[in-house]
């Protein structure tokens, strides 16, 4: 299945939302979207996954504290965070929900669906900056979903752009993508590790517009809380 791609007219109806509200989020990074002809075109798994959000989630966490929620939520340390920060982001994940608060995350990284990337998943698994996540992460953290046929990890936002044009990799849908990119822009978390942290493995499950999989999201998110 190729990519899908939808107008932001159409994009706005499934939304429920005003067209200048869909050109908003295409904007900031939260839809993602080409310009094909002074016309946009939206990714219809992304507008699948904002509307499963359902909610508005007010002010996005700038990069470098949503990473540090995850990290504090997974018991981890974010050396990164200002003490105030820390302290601030400890009280949220007093009361946090991942159904509430996941929307407020999604500056961490832009998510790419590509398919037939059999020798880029290969060369992947051979890179030191390659850090698995989601699919291919959650049995690591007993999580109750597998999806063997698909490589998911993070990568800086420039590495993906080379890796996509080095093996000419096709952009498509989310349910026939066997390769899951996400690319961070600046702000790297990871130092030298290859497993993202339990709430990152969580929050990226919940991406997904299978409910299966958003299911398998919660129940890591929720353990040993």
């Amino acid at each position: 299945m190729s990519l899908i791609e939808i107008p932001a007219s159409e994009a706005a109806k499934q939304l429920g939302v005003h067209d200048s509200r869909v050109r908003r989020l295409i904007e900031s990074g939260e839809l993602a979207a080409r310009k094909v002809a002074n016309r946009w075109l939206v990714d219809q798994s992304a507008v699948e996954r904002r509307r499963l959000s359902r909610h508005d989630p007010g002010r996005l966490l700038e990069p470098e504290n949503a990473w540090g929620l995850l990290f504090l939520a997974s018991d981890e340390p974010a050396p990164w965070l200002a003490s105030d920060a820390r302290s601030r982001l400890r009280r949220r994940l007093g009361h946090a929900s991942l159904r509430r608060d996941h929307p407020r995350l999604a500056k961490r990284a832009r998510v790419h669906f590509f398919r037939g990337g059999a020798r880029a998943r290969a060369h992947l698994l051979r890179d030191p900056k390659f850090v698995r996540s989601g699919v291919s992460a959650a049995v690591r953290y007993g999580a109750r979903v597998r999806s063997p046929g698909v490589l998911e990890g993070y990568l800086p936002e420039d590495a993906v752009q080379r890796l996509a044009y080095r093996f000419a990799l096709q952009p498509a849908d989310e349910r026939a993508a066997d390769l899951v990119l996400r690319g961070v822009a600046g702000f790297w978390p990871f130092d030298a590790r290859r497993l993202a942290p339990r709430a990152v493995v969580a929050a990226d499950l919940f991406d997904s517009v299978d409910q299966r999989t958003r299911r398998a999201g919660e129940e890591l998110w929720r353990r040993d809380r």
